[in-house]
C-alpha cells in the first residue's frame, strides 16, 4: 500500500464518521436551544385587566431545561472526546503504516542498513 493509498483509506476513515458528526452538530443545536430556553425568565399575562404572574410551574420548566441541557452538554463533550480519539487512533495507525513500508524499503535496497555511509569525520 503506498502513501497514496493510505491516504485514501484514512479518508474513508474520516468520511464513515461524518454522519455521526452530522448528528453531534444536529445534538448541539438541541443543547443551544434548550440552554437558551432556560435562560429567559418566565412572563406573566395580562389577562382581561388583570396581570397574572409567572407561575411556579413555569419557573419548575425553566429549570428543568437548564438541567437537560447541562446533561446534554456532558454527553455530547464525552461523544466528541470519543469521536477525536478515533480519528486520533486511525491516523496514528496510518502514519505507523507508512513508517512500516518505508523502513521496509529502505532494508530492502540496503542504502540505510548500518547507519555508516563510509564517511568519516
Amino acid at each position: 500500500m503506498n502513501q497514496d493509498e493510505m491516504m485514501f483509506e484514512y479518508l474513508l476513515q474520516m468520511g464513515a464518521m461524518r454522519p455521526e458528526e452530522v448528528e453531534m452538530m444536529r445534538k448541539q443545536k438541541q443543547i443551544d436551544a434548550l440552554r437558551g430556553q432556560s435562560m429567559e425568565t418566565p412572563q406573566g399575562q395580562m389577562i382581561g385587566k388583570h396581570y397574572v404572574p409567572p407561575s411556579f410551574t413555569q419557573y419548575a420548566a425553566q429549570l428543568g431545561q437548564g438541567y437537560m441541557a447541562g446533561q446534554g452538554q456532558k454527553a455530547q463533550n464525552s461523544a466528541m472526546t470519543n469521536m477525536n480519539e478515533r480519528q486520533r487512533a486511525a491516523l496514528k495507525q496510518m502514519q505507523e503504516e507508512l513508517r512500516r513500508r518505508r523502513a521496509g524499503m529502505t532494508n530492502t535496497t540496503g542504502a540505510m542498513d548500518t547507519g555508516d555511509y563510509g564517511g568519516s569525520m
